[in-house]
């Protein structure tokens, strides 16, 4: 299971910078001569923060059609050739399973045409599946935002019409990060920064213009948008959302989903014996006496950020290996080494594109806007 990969368009919004960990991981899964189900757990693409480029301009619309989200999956496919290559291996050798969960940021999925192109891409069939869940042997797989009201989709209502056409019915959240992506191509190395908390504490200038647009977009959503967009159904407003984002206010735990996934499926815990979620960054594990709850964090190019000295540590990637036997189970969370060099914090918020390309160049990926 790997979660929380983040393959976007190669752009300065684009976080995931592993491709040549991540592929020689999975090129290793395909060469083993065992039943292998590959679970990619949610948010494997970031779609939400691919740009379209259209009449020379960089945009990122909000009414998703399916021509959009096969435009910027080939934008993802071309920036991470290798990484499609070792899926396209993986799905080809036989007894090889790949299970897409469908999380927040690769709502796309949720498109039939979006599908048949992915499968065309990696060149597999019957073996490459699109779920909100995974539910076998026991093991209890999802991404997780189900449990994260902003992010919480409409499975009931996928799709609606607007003007004539299909579009994506995205969750409240995707309206407030469409409104952030300015300030993501200006500051595109804080968000890798973790935890949140500490680095506006450091970084107040960033903090005042982040919440200024966060308090404009859910003033525009109760006061302006309902009124000025009356017949656009991807503008609404959750009665519950302030609620929300008092209760986030208040919370200092990375893993704050975990709470809420106990408290609504305590009968999965109580079904499953392994239980495996996404959607929040941090690594997490709870074993309990019949069951084990595991977060194995994310796969973007994260750091965690030392509020004493301002070092800036890169996170460990992760995956969760569960080897089944019979009715017998077995996991571990296994670490992927990547060699990477400590920040610290001013320098990298100094130049913020200078550190986004040292990054990448740590890591032997290639990304257009950094000098040789």
């Amino acid at each position: 299971v790997i979660g929380d990969i983040e393959m976007g368009g190669g752009t300065l919004t684009d976080d995931f910078i592993s491709d040549k960990a991540l592929s020689k991981l999975i090129l290793s899964l395909s060469r083993k001569k065992t039943l292998i189900d590959l679970v990619l757990n949610g948010d494997t693409f970031d779609f939400l923060k691919c740009p379209l480029f259209a009449d020379g301009k960089v945009t990122y619309p909000r009414h998703i059609t399916p021509s959009i989200s096969l435009e910027k999956l080939r934008s993802i496919q071309k920036a991470h050739a290798a990484v499609f290559a070792a899926l396209r291996s993986f799905v080809q050798r036989p007894q090889k399973n790949l299970y897409f969960i469908i999380g927040n940021h690769d709502y796309d999925l949720a498109y039939e045409e979006l599908q048949q192109e992915l499968k065309s891409l990696l060149q597999a069939r019957e073996n490459v599946h699109f779920q909100w869940q995974y539910k076998k042997h026991q093991v209890y797989i999802e991404h997780g935002q189900q449990y994260d009201f902003p992010n919480d989709p409409n499975v009931q209502r996928l799709f609606v019409r607007y003007h004539g056409k299909t579009i994506l019915n995205p969750p409240w959240s995707f309206g407030l990060l469409q409104r952030f992506m300015n300030i993501k191509e200006e500051h595109p190395f804080l968000e890798r920064i973790h935890p949140q908390v500490t680095l506006f504490q450091y970084y107040r200038p960033a903090a005042k213009k982040i919440s200024r647009a966060a308090i404009k977009y859910l003033l525009s959503s109760i006061f302006y948008y309902p009124f000025r967009s009356l017949t656009d159904p991807t503008y609404s407003f959750p009665q519950k959302i302030i609620g929300e984002m008092l209760r986030r206010g208040k919370s200092i735990k990375d893993v704050w989903i975990i709470d809420l996934f106990k408290r609504k499926k305590r009968h999965l815990i109580r079904r499953y014996k392994i239980l495996v979620l996404g959607h929040v960054h941090s690594t997490y594990l709870e074993e309990r006496k019949h069951a084990v709850i595991i977060h194995p964090g994310s796969w973007r190019d994260e750091y965690q950020l030392d509020a004493q000295t301002g070092i800036l540590t890169p996170r460990t990637k992760n995956h969760v290996r569960i080897h089944v036997a019979g009715e017998r189970l077995r996991w571990e969370l296994v670490a992927v080494p990547i060699q990477r060099s400590t920040i610290l914090f001013k320098d990298a918020v100094k130049d913020e594109r200078a550190a986004v390309c040292q990054a990448a160049q740590e890591e032997h990926f290639s990304l257009p806007f950094c000098t040789p």
